[in-house]
């Protein structure tokens, strides 16, 4: 592991531990209700980093790293954005989309896994069928 794949870690948990040390001192900047998927997102950024800079390249690393990427995205779209939880009820496709699109990265980095590839596809067409269904194109019975 090089220098700086060891210093991005460590620095990310010293901006947590002072944004947490500023949140006990009264400090109300940024609210944990609103912001905690930037951790999500910042630790899918760190696995996404590490994966694809390590020698062999980590498919597990890269599924995990864009899949929490995605999601902590997502959810602060809805903590920040002009989403609301209630739009869950229109959204929970996006996470069978966010697996399909981790597992066809994952693929990516091993082609030779055509089980990721194949898990990665039905995935997609889970999100695909559910954005149909949610959106009313597709009929229930």
């Amino acid at each position: 592991m090089n220098t700086r794949q060891r210093i991005l870690p460590g620095l990310i948990l010293i901006l947590i531990g002072i944004w947490a040390l500023l949140q006990t001192l009264g400090v109300r900047w940024l609210r944990m209700e609103q912001f905690w998927p930037a951790i999500l997102v910042i630790v899918g950024l760190i696995s996404l980093y590490t994966a694809l800079t390590s020698d062999p390249r980590s498919p597990d690393g890269v599924w995990f790293g864009l899949a929490t990427l995605l999601s902590g995205g997502l959810f602060l779209y809805i903590t920040v954005g002009p989403a609301q939880w209630a739009d869950m009820a229109w959204l929970w496709p996006v996470f069978p989309t966010i697996a399909g699109l981790s597992w066809l990265a994952a693929w990516l980095i091993n082609t030779r896994q055509i089980s990721t590839l194949v898990v990665g596809l039905i995935a997609l067409a889970v999100g695909g069928a559910g954005y149909l269904y949610t959106s009313g194109m597709l009929d229930p019975e």
